[in-house]
């Protein structure tokens, strides 16, 4: 399984206060929306509802562009809430009274860190392609792992997984040859 990274903006991110000790404030907002297709990919994205049913999301980490030595917040230490609802996967992130925390709660605030960015891998058989109104959309049903959240500086995707961009290259060839297969059917019955 390789893992991958998707973005979304901040746009909707709430800014509060924090009236805990040993933090400055909290930002909430999704880090995933169901059902709605991508952008900045080669193709179109969706990952469907439910997704993430049954998926361990207890040591998941809040980091700072995907940096392991900028940890915000994890699950297991009440600092990050993770929460499946209707909509998608929304947060809370208690930021920290530190110098790291202090940095990223300033740049939310001013408007300069605008991205969250996710960390995932599908599933065994948890993803398909389809055509729809002639863009190549891979859905995802079924997420394996998620690992960590991210506030990034730029929110964009990875699309240099392999076996993504093997799935979608195979996925495109098989369109051409249905394709191909359809000219060729309309040719022959011309010909009768």
């Amino acid at each position: 399984m390789e893992t991958e990274y998707r973005a979304i903006e901040l746009d909707n991110a709430e800014l509060r206060q924090s009236q805990q000790a040993g933090f400055i404030g909290e930002v909430a907002g999704y880090a995933i929306i169901w059902d709605t297709p991508s952008t900045n990919l080669p193709f179109t994205e969706v990952i469907q509802s439910g997704a993430l049913d049954g998926v361990d999301t207890s040591k998941t980490l809040a980091l700072f562009n995907h940096d392991f030595a900028n940890v915000l917040g994890r699950v297991d230490a009440g600092t990050l809430k993770l929460n499946a609802d209707k909509k998608g996967l929304h947060f809370v992130l208690q930021i920290p009274d530190t110098t790291l925390g202090h940095d990223v709660y300033t740049q939310i605030k001013n408007g300069n860190l605008k991205g969250l960015s996710f960390r995932f891998t599908v599933a065994p058989n948890g993803e398909h392609w389809k055509n729809i109104n002639g863009t190549a959309t891979r859905v995802i049903s079924k997420i394996a792992t998620m690992r960590e959240i991210s506030i990034v500086s730029v929110p964009a995707y990875d699309d240099t997984s392999v076996e993504v961009t093997r799935s979608f290259k195979e996925f495109t060839e098989a369109q051409i040859i249905k394709q191909k297969m359809l000219i060729a059917l309309e040719t022959y019955e011309d010909m009768d």
